[in-house]
């Protein structure tokens, strides 16, 4: 076995509980100190649209699950609806992952001719990180406004002409009641 003049300090499955600061010493006289700190990265997922997401019947529902502090991409990222698992050989739609950066990874699924059976709740789950959800919203003319139990929300993808006319029909009637006044 040869020697080496060469020690390593190799961390396999690093957690957050090996962060810190390390410090390598040479016993010599005088000591000599090489330090280093680890910063361990956790991926963590997300899906852009969430918490909510409305569309309407017959438009399409896509959903981007952004996995970022990943140096290395998913293996496989899976989508639920529902708890039940999303096949990636749907005819309605399409699930695709690809890498986006030097430490983010993106999978999207997209699924046309959405219909009010695809409402429910919707999750991403990376192999490398944990899951993520979104409830996803398909309306069969409703308006959206009629629905929302928050109204300090702000509008989501998919209901952006329901927003407007509530906002420009506020607005007018606001500008109307300043014409009558005056």
């Amino acid at each position: 076995m040869e020697r080496s003049d060469d020690w390593i300090l190799q961390i396999k499955l690093a957690q957050l509980a090996d962060e810190g600061l390390y410090e390598c010493q040479v016993n010599t006289h005088p000591l000599i100190s090489f330090f280093v700190n680890l910063t361990v990265l956790v991926p963590k997922a997300s899906i852009r649209e969430a918490p909510d997401l409305y569309v309407k019947t017959g438009s399409a529902i896509n959903l981007t699950c952004v996995i970022s502090q990943s140096p290395e991409p998913p293996v496989f990222v899976f989508w639920y609806i529902n708890q039940r698992m999303i096949n990636y050989d749907s005819t309605r739609g399409d699930i695709t992952l690809q890498k986006a950066g030097k430490d983010t990874a993106i999978s999207r699924l997209f699924i046309k001719n959405a219909q009010p059976a695809d409402s429910g709740n919707y999750t991403c789950g990376p192999s490398n990180a944990g899951a993520t959800s979104i409830s996803v919203h398909v309306l069969n003319g409703e308006k959206r406004a009629a629905m929302q139990h928050d109204l300090n929300t702000s509008p989501a993808a998919g209901s952006a002409t329901t927003w407007d006319q509530f906002v420009w029909g506020f607005w007018t009637s606001i500008l109307f009641s300043l014409v009558l006044s005056s």
